[in-house]
């Protein structure tokens, strides 16, 4: 058993970090959060993996002339205020549900969903209750008391989440913060769909090109690679990453697996790592997976005496670990490299990628409905819009699809027809891309996403040291 991990700051504030970090990601088993449950959806039934067996059946929800779309909302409530760390304000979950209710409006107006109407199903998501019961009784709900066509998955990290909806041959437009590669797409094809976030191989081959191309390597004595302890991470460490260190001439390396299933197993796998990777001379640390490993790792006491690199991800929360150095050992962010494909959650301010940013059209759009409505979250900067811009992306993303697809919607038409999109669509809260057949996300291209020290000043500290994007844009590797 290993042993308890020492932090940085007292085990309060240890505490507090650990509990904003689990409620943002809404990791059940990481939330020190208390809340009732007795607002749990109601719905019966178990959830199960399923098969794509009636992907050709008629689809629920579905009328000549309206479509039920389930949207789930994570809502923190005074969770954030009390918690007092520096983080994007959406405006609460009631702010989030009237972005919302903007871009359903917007759809509607425009013809809706070849002709159809959409009709909002929105349910609150409390962060603090988050756990296996608490996502399958928000399936029950959706699938059985309202039997939607299509739900939007926002902070859903359950393992059973996905093959619920999966098994109920119901659509998932997935928002969550959740890395799935091409084979977990698949296998849960035709109903699991990402409007806004990639394909986590292409990704993850991007990011290790450009940490190569900004010369991260350079001058390693060896790589230590931390995954989350799932199917995915470990078939991407052993499919793309060791391959291409190897191919790369990096002999020496580890692999550290950390069990993110509660604060316990989360503090000691990212001390032990950190450990590891120290007593085997590697100096360079890239996590694969996210799930708040890096913020986590980075306030341990074991990352005061840390000699190495850290690469970043736009799945390790680089504004977290900008605006709040007093919680992370702030020194591990100097000659931070990576790749990023969020703005909204990789930045704060760049004078290279503008608000909205003209070389995003849908960005503007989105923009434009969510303030024409009275929705504009607080302050009006882009960290603040960035739920409402997935809400957006997930809107959009049924219009372009649906359109193109025959009257009698069935799953497999539905995917039929994502697959004629094309460059119809693009997401409005990353650097977009296009979507064609064999694909289910639409977001392949990306920056090179780095720490600067010296040359920028973070705008809520009021201190020199922020994530900046270097370069333009950089399409999505295929090998």
């Amino acid at each position: 058993m290993s042993s308890a991990p020492t932090f940085v700051t007292s085990r309060s504030n240890w505490t507090r970090t650990i509990t904003w970090l689990a409620a943002l990601a809404l990791i059940a088993t990481l939330s020190a959060a208390c809340g009732s449950k007795s607002d749990a959806p109601s719905g019966s039934g178990s959830s199960g993996s399923g098969s794509a067996a009636g992907a050709d059946d008629a689809s629920p929800g579905i009328t000549a002339d309206s479509i039920k779309i389930g949207y789930i909302v994570p809502d923190l409530g005074n969770l954030q205020e009390s918690l007092g760390f520096k983080t994007a304000n959406y405006g609460g979950a009631d702010g989030v549900i009237k972005q919302i209710q903007a871009s359903v409006n917007a759809v509607n107006a425009n013809g809706g969903l070849n002709g159809r109407k959409i009709v909002p199903i929105i349910k609150k998501y409390g962060g603090g209750n988050d756990n296996p019961e608490y996502a399958e009784s928000f399936c029950n709900a959706f699938t059985q008391d309202d039997q939607v066509f299509a739900v939007v998955l926002e902070g859903q990290f359950q393992n059973n989440a996905r093959p619920c909806y999966f098994s109920r041959k119901t659509i998932m437009l997935d928002e969550s913060l959740f890395a799935q590669d091409q084979k977990e797409f698949e296998k849960f094809s035709p109903y699991l769909w990402s409007p806004s976030w990639p394909e986590y191989g292409g990704y993850l081959r991007t990011e290790l090109n450009a940490l190569k191309d900004q010369g991260w390597f350079n001058g390693s004595a060896g790589v230590a690679v931390v995954g989350v302890d799932n199917e995915i991470a470990r078939r991407n460490i052993t499919e793309i990453v060791q391959p291409f260190l190897t191919a790369n001439g990096i002999t020496k390396s580890g692999t550290f697996f950390i069990d993110t299933a509660n604060i316990g197993t989360l503090g000691a796998g990212s001390s032990a790592a950190l450990t590891g990777a120290a007593n085997s001379g590697l100096d360079r640390v890239i996590v694969i997976g996210g799930a708040r490993i890096l913020p986590i790792m980075l306030s341990t006491q074991e990352a005061t005496s840390t000699k190495a690199k850290f690469a970043i991800s736009s799945y390790d929360s680089p504004l977290f670990l900008q605006d709040n150095p007093s919680t992370i050992v702030d020194t591990t962010l100097t000659g931070m490299i990576g790749f990023g494909v969020l703005p909204a959650g990789d930045i704060r301010e760049d004078p290279a990628i503008p608000f909205p940013d003209p070389a995003t059209p849908n960005q503007g759009l989105c923009k434009q409905i969510i303030d024409s409505a009275g929705a504009t979250p607080p302050d009006g900067v882009r960290p603040n819009y960035k739920e409402g811009l997935q809400y957006c992306d997930a809107n959009l993303f049924l219009k372009a699809v649906i359109d193109k697809a025959p009257k009698n919607l069935t799953a497999n038409a539905f995917r039929d027809a994502a697959w004629q999109v094309g460059n119809g669509y693009s997401s409005a809260v990353t650097f977009g891309g296009s979507i064609g057949k064999g694909q289910y996300a639409a977001t392949n291209t990306g920056r090179v996403l780095a720490y600067e020290s010296t040359t920028c000043l973070n705008p809520v500290s009021g201190k020199p040291g922020c994530f900046l994007y270097r370069g333009g844009n950089v399409p999505f590797a295929t090998n």
